[in-house]
Formats: structure tokens, C-alpha cells, sequence
């Protein structure tokens, strides 16, 4: 039976029983508790004091290597049964002997720690120093358990238990008698209140039997029935006139309702006609009108939303922009807002928060809301053609630089060399070393100048996107460095990749890129290891150049080659960077910059770091 509905005796024994029980237990508990302290302290006092004797006998046995006098040592400590473990250490950190000796040297600490007992997992454990005229020999470490405390502990358990039983007993037996002082006029009193609620009798007194509180309590009630039977006279008459009020009143209602329902009908029929969406929200942010352009745009009937709340009808703006403003307009400030990307449907909206007001007090919002989705697609159409517009002069500026510098230097040494070849006609082996530098430096402008018509080309997406498996792609590129990769006797560590939407031949110019970079730098047998995970809408947060609604993969690819250095990271991603040596590793310096154009054509991004002598490692992130 619940507290709440069992009789009043019952209650009363309950309370003082309660009560006593919780003194007792509280009590108990407290004794337990310095007990359990106290027992802590003690117990790291003397097993303080018994390591300060063992350690001070154990002198002679470490300055003389006596491995039998020092185990005699630790033999002695037989006499306490609750030190379980014990071992010296001498001045190096080593084992020196073990109490009891078929304990291994694995179940002791492998070197000591720092002086001092600390309680660590149900056991006592400390260093102690071994010191022979202030000079370090050794270290004693003991482990005692707390089977003592336990002891003692059932032991008061016992006893706590006894008085507990004894003292409940006790105090069960004198509130079964006491609490009838209480209880049995409050019954009587009860009694008399039946006989009135059964009978309907308020001339029925109920009889006073002290004059206490509960005597006075016996005393109001008799006065209140007298009221009672007074007021029920004067209610009697009192019903029949307002029986003919409630008569006349329900005709003025109807004629009032019959009018309001004229206006609401007017009212809904101008709300009906706007080409704004209009809804209203009462103080608990319950729908209370919506209009029908409401429920054209969001797909909603007004009969079924009407009572329900915003977050109810539309659980996925909660804490919006447009929730947070309702909230604002409720406080009773004017909310606009000229531009919100609606979190309901795709599109964005021009929106109105007008709190309404009543002396002063908000009791509704009304929001009127303007569809600008083509204004704002239309401005971001062009922000688009402005940014690639921005990447074509960049790429332009760059285009210039290599014509100014990297296209300048073959060009220079075929006129320089040339001029050579011309000056020394007769000499055939000067003429034929010139020719051959000029024609290096031919095929290095003709390098050039390809990388840059294929970097060019990646500007114009007329390819179409598709789905693209990237296990399929390494495989691929697999097959066409298989002459560098057993030349190289190189190795490819390959997880599950997923399928993303791409241009495919783009994709693999990416990473076939990529990897035949940690090929080429490389001194050793390069181990390339290829692994990829999907990134959680906090990670997508880290990239301010991603698009938040969209998913995206992370495909990291690692090497062991020569690195770089990390300060360089966000320069290998430019035209014609480089950072090593063209003689040692030839090449256009374009690689990269190309592998950041198709991910900026895929509208991903790409990152590096490295560490010079110990490899690369470069995050791709993709959408899905």
C-alpha cells in the first residue's frame, strides 16, 4: 500500500520508526567510517614502522651481498601474517631476495619506486630506503592486505545489526502505543465526516474529546457545518436565479458567436489570399492559424497541426534560426530577418517575427514569411562565375610566371648553348655536348608546356560526373606503374575504399599522381599505405571550405619517402613548386598542383604534412 493512502496509525508508526531507523543507520555509519580511516592510518603507521626495522637489519645483508642473512631479514616477517609480499632491492634497482621465496621476481615491481606506503587496489604497498651511515644501499618493499580490517569489520557488523534489530523492535512496540494519543480523535473526526459526505446530514456534530490542537480542530468543523447548512439555504434560492441568467446569457452568446464567426471567416479569406506564408503561434508555440500558402509550401493541413507546437510539427528546426526568433518574438521584441536558409524545406526566406500584444502582455506571434529562393540562387549563381572568374585570373597570374621564369630558363640555355655550338663548329665534341644540352632543355620546355595545357584543360568540367569506385582505381593505376613498382620492389597497402560521384579520369589523374610521387620520392623500398573513413558532421565542420549538408570521405595516403618539411605544406600545392633537387628527382613541379585542381573541381579539399627524411602523408577529403 503507498504511503500516501495507508491509515493514519500506520503512517505515524512509519514516521518514528523511520526516524529511528535512519538515527541508527547514520550513526552506524559514521562509527564505520572513522573505524575504516583510523584502521588506514594505524595500519600505515606500523607497517611504516616494521619496513624502518627490516630495512635498517637489512643493511649488513646488501653491503656484503649475503643473499642468505638478507632472505633470514625478511624470513622475521612470518610474525605479522598479513604482510603478503616483501623484497630488497640493492643500490642498482635489482632484486636482491623475496619474501616468501616461491613468489616470483615477475610479482614484484621491476625496479622501486619513490619512498613511502600508498593503498593501491585492496593492499598497502611501500619503498622503504636501506641506508648504512647515511649512504644509499638498497630499497625494502612491502605489501600487506587489509584482511585485519575486514575482521574487525564483521565484527561490527554484527553488533550494529543487533542493535539495530533490538532498538526497531523497541521503538515498533512504544509508538503501536503512543501513537493512538494522536490517532484516535483524528479517526473519531474522520468518522462523523463519513456520516456527512453518505447522508448529506449537516446537522450531525462531531463529539470533542481534549483541548488540544485537535480539540480546536474538533471545533472548526462543528462551526463549519453550521456554515454549511446556513449557506446551503441560501445556495437553494440563489440556483433558480441563475438558472434564468444562464438562460438569457447562452441567447447573447450564440448571437456573439454567430458575428465572430462572420470575421474569422473574413479574416481567413484575406490570409488565404496573400502570397506570403502566414501562420500564428500562441504563447506555448502552438499553431492557432496558418494560411493556405502555409500549407502549399510546407505540405501541411491547418486542421491537423492546429493545438500541436512548432517543434511537433516540424521537429527538424529545432533550435533554428527560426526557432530561436519565435522565442525572441515571444519576449516581445520585433524580429526581421532579411535572408534565413529555411531548415524545414530547401530554400530561403525573407521572415517577419511580430509579437501580439494585449495591455502590454504578448499572447500570440505572427510570422509572415516572403520565398526569395530564386533571388538567392541567383546571387549565388553569380558569386560562383565571380570565384571561378577570381581562379581563372589566378590561374592566368600563374600561367604568366612560369612564360616570365620556368618557360624562360630552357628557352635562355638554347640560345646560350647555341651561340656555343656556333663559336666552336670545328670542335665536334664541344659542338656535340652542346646539342645535347640543347636538346635537354628542348624537351624540358616541351615538359612544361604540356603540364601546363593539361592543368589548363582542368578548368573546363565538360566532363560528366559519375560513380567512381576507387578500389577499381588503384587497382588501375596498380597495373600501369607495375614496371616501377617491381623496379622498386615497392609495396601498396590498400583498405576498403568507397564509391564516390566523380569524373572518373579526373580521379585517377589524382592519385595515380599521388602515388607515383611517393615513388619517385623515395631512397629506400617504398611502402605506401592507402586507408579512408567517413567524416562525421563535426569533422566536416573543420573544413570551412566544405558544404555542411553534404557527406564526405577522407582518404589519407601515406608514404615512407624524403618528407618535407612541414613549414613548405601549403606551398607543393602551387604551379611549378619545387622542393628538391631536379636533378636528383626531374619532374614539372605541376604534379601536386594538378592533384589540387581536380579536388577543387570535385569541390573537396586536400591537405599534407611531412617530416623530412621520414615520408609524407596527404588527407583527401571527397563527397559522397
Amino acid at each position: 500500500m503507498r504511503f500516501s493512502s495507508s491509515p493514519i496509525k500506520g503512517k505515524l508508526m512509519r514516521i518514528i520508526l523511520l526516524t529511528s531507523g535512519a538515527v541508527l543507520i547514520l550513526t552506524c555509519t559514521a562509527f564505520f567510517l572513522y573505524e575504516f580511516v583510523a584502521f588506514r592510518q594505524s595500519n600505515k603507521v606500523q607497517i611504516s614502522t616494521l619496513g624502518k626495522i627490516i630495512a635498517a637489519n637489512s643493511t649488513a645483508a646488501l653491503a656484503f651481498q649475503d643473499h642468505d642473512d638478507a632472505y633470514e631479514t625478511l624470513n622475521s616477517l612470518r610474525a605479522e601474517k598479513h604482510v603478503v609480499a616483501a623484497c630488497l632491492y640493492d643500490d642498482s634497482g635489482h632484486i636482491f631476495a623475496v619474501y616468501p621465496l616461491y613468489l616470483k621476481e615477475s610479482d614484484f615491481p621491476a625496479s622501486p619506486g619513490k619512498p613511502g606506503y600508498n593503498y593501491v587496489n585492496s593492499f598497502l604497498v611501500g619503498f622503504e630506503p636501506v641506508l648504512l651511515e647515511q649512504k644509499f644501499r638498497g630499497t625494502l618493499y612491502l605489501k600487506s592486505d587489509m584482511k585485519a580490517m575486514y575482521e574487525r569489520f564483521t565484527l561490527y557488523s554484527f553488533i550494529a545489526l543487533l542493535v539495530i534489530a533490538v532498538s526497531s523492535l523497541l521503538a515498533f512496540l512504544l509508538s503501536n502505543r503512543l501513537q493512538k494519543i494522536i490517532s484516535d480523535p483524528i479517526l473519531a473526526l474522520a468518522a462523523t465526516a463519513g456520516i456527512i459526505s453518505r447522508e448529506n446530514d449537516y446537522t450531525v456534530r462531531a463529539e470533542k474529546k481534549a483541548d488540544d490542537e485537535l480539540g480546536l480542530l474538533t471545533d472548526a468543523f462543528n462551526q463549519m457545518l453550521t456554515q454549511i447548512e446556513t449557506q446551503n439555504a441560501e445556495i437553494t434560492g440563489l440556483n433558480h436565479a441563475l438558472e434564468r441568467k444562464v438562460v438569457d446569457r447562452t441567447i447573447k452568446l450564440e448571437q456573439a458567436n454567430n458575428e465572430l464567426k462572420l470575421q474569422n471567416e473574413f479574416v481567413e479569406k484575406i490570409l488565404d489570399a496573400s502570397v506570403h506564408h502566414i501562420a500564428v503561434l500562441d504563447t506555448e508555440m502552438r499553431f492557432t492559424s496558418i494560411n493556405k500558402m502555409t500549407e502549399q509550401i510546407y505540405g501541411i493541413k491547418r486542421d491537423e497541426v492546429f493545438g500541436k507546437s512548432y517543434i511537433e510539427v516540424f521537429p527538424q528546426s529545432k533550435d533554428s534560426r527560426a526557432h530561436n526568433d519565435i522565442q525572441r518574438a515571444l519576449n516581445g521584441k520585433y524580429v526581421h530577418n532579411p535572408v534565413t536558409k529555411s531548415a524545414i524545406i530547401n530554400g530561403y526566406f525573407e521572415n517577419y517575427f511580430i509579437p501580439l500584444k494585449q495591455d502590454s502582455k504578448v499572447y500570440a506571434v505572427l510570422i509572415l514569411s516572403h520565398d526569395i529562393t530564386q533571388i538567392m540562387e541567383a546571387n549565388e549563381k553569380l558569386m560562383r562565375v565571380n570565384v571561378e572568374l577570381e581562379k581563372s585570373n589566378n590561374d592566368l597570374e600563374q600561367f604568366a610566371y612560369v612564360a616570365s621564369h620556368d618557360l624562360q630558363e630552357p628557352l635562355r640555355k638554347i640560345q646560350v648553348f647555341s651561340n656555343y655550338a656556333e663559336q666552336n663548329i670545328d670542335n665536334k665534341e664541344d659542338t656535340k655536348k652542346y646539342l645535347l644540352k640543347i636538346k635537354f632543355s628542348a624537351e624540358r620546355m616541351s615538359d612544361l608546356i604540356r603540364a601546363v595545357l593539361n592543368y589548363s584543360r582542368l578548368s573546363h568540367l565538360e566532363e560528366q560526373f559519375g560513380q567512381v569506385n576507387l578500389n577499381q582505381v588503384i587497382e588501375n593505376i596498380k597495373i600501369d606503374l607495375e614496371l616501377v613498382i617491381a623496379e622498386k620492389e615497392a609495396v601498396i597497402n590498400t583498405g576498403k575504399l568507397p564509391v564516390i560521384t566523380g569524373i572518373k579520369l579526373q580521379i585517377n589523374q589524382l592519385f595515380l599522381n599521388l602515388i607515383s610521387n611517393s615513388l619517385k620520392f623515395s631512397n629506400n623500398q617504398p611502402v605506401i599505405n592507402i586507408s579512408s573513413g567517413i567524416l562525421t558532421a563535426n569533422d566536416v565542420k573543420q573544413y570551412p571550405e566544405l558544404e555542411p549538408e553534404k557527406r564526405y570521405v577522407e582518404i589519407i595516403l601515406t608514404d615512407n619517402g624524403i618528407g618535407f618539411e612541414q613549414e613548405y605544406a601549403g606551398k607543393i600545392f602551387n604551379v611549378f613548386q619545387r622542393l628538391h633537387n631536379r636533378s636528383q628527382f626531374p619532374g614539372t613541379g605541376i604534379g601536386l598542383a594538378l592533384c589540387k585542381k581536380i579536388i577543387d573541381n570535385h569541390h573537396g579539399s586536400i591537405s599534407a604534412t611531412g617530416e623530412l627524411g621520414k615520408g609524407a602523408s596527404f588527407s583527401i577529403v571527397l563527397p559522397l
